[in-house]
């Protein structure tokens, strides 16, 4: 009886004072990324055998191919430039051959969920409207961020840790478009 009374009231202050946790009702589901595992080489990891890649960003860059419009402003006030795509431009991903798991799904989860395999600027778009100041000359390009990838395949060892299994790869991929406007003084063509 005495036992059974310590046992009810140590679970009764245990729920008073939140020691036993539930499960959060919010909680996530683990994410399964099957072969597009992000691993680091190195790590540790729970079974030998299992696989996975590796993935850097090498560089990220502005690529202004969409379209490229000059303007000079010699009023006495910022002048408001648009300008109209002439032609649709498409940016799309390249990848090295002998990528055999969803490569796009691995850049998401491990960087950003911004990159996409194909972006475009459509025909009759607009781009601006941009203030120009008086007295100066602006270059407007129109393009993507792009990044260039780097990874390698892996392979759980038999000492749990994440090594490299010898399969390289490389991308390609536009995270968003972009629009660079740079001034420079109006030239005195006088």
């Amino acid at each position: 009886m005495f036992k059974s009374k310590i046992a009810s009231t140590t679970a009764a202050l245990a729920v008073a004072s939140g020691l036993i946790f539930a499960p959060a009702a919010n909680a996530l589901p683990q994410r399964e990324l099957g072969p597009a595992n992000p691993t680091t080489i190195g790590e540790r990891c729970s079974n030998p055998g299992d696989t996975g890649q590796t993935v850097d960003i090498k560089r990220t860059y502005f690529d202004g191919s969409a379209g490229s419009w000059t303007v000079s402003n010699y009023n006495d006030e910022p002048l408001p430039v648009t300008r109209s795509i002439k032609e649709t431009k498409t940016k799309t991903w390249n990848v090295s051959a002998g990528v055999d798991f969803k490569l796009l799904d691995l850049i998401n989860f491990t960087f950003s969920s911004s990159y996409t395999d194909s972006q475009s600027y459509e025909v009759g778009e607009q781009v601006g409207p941009y203030d120009i100041a008086p007295g100066k000359t602006a270059v407007l390009r129109a393009g993507w961020v792009v990044s260039d990838f780097e990874g390698q395949k892996t392979v759980c060892g038999s000492d749990h840790k994440w090594q490299a299994n010898g399969g390289t790869f490389t991308a390609s991929l536009p995270k968003e478009r972009h629009v660079e406007v740079s001034t420079r003084d109006n030239n005195d063509w006088g």
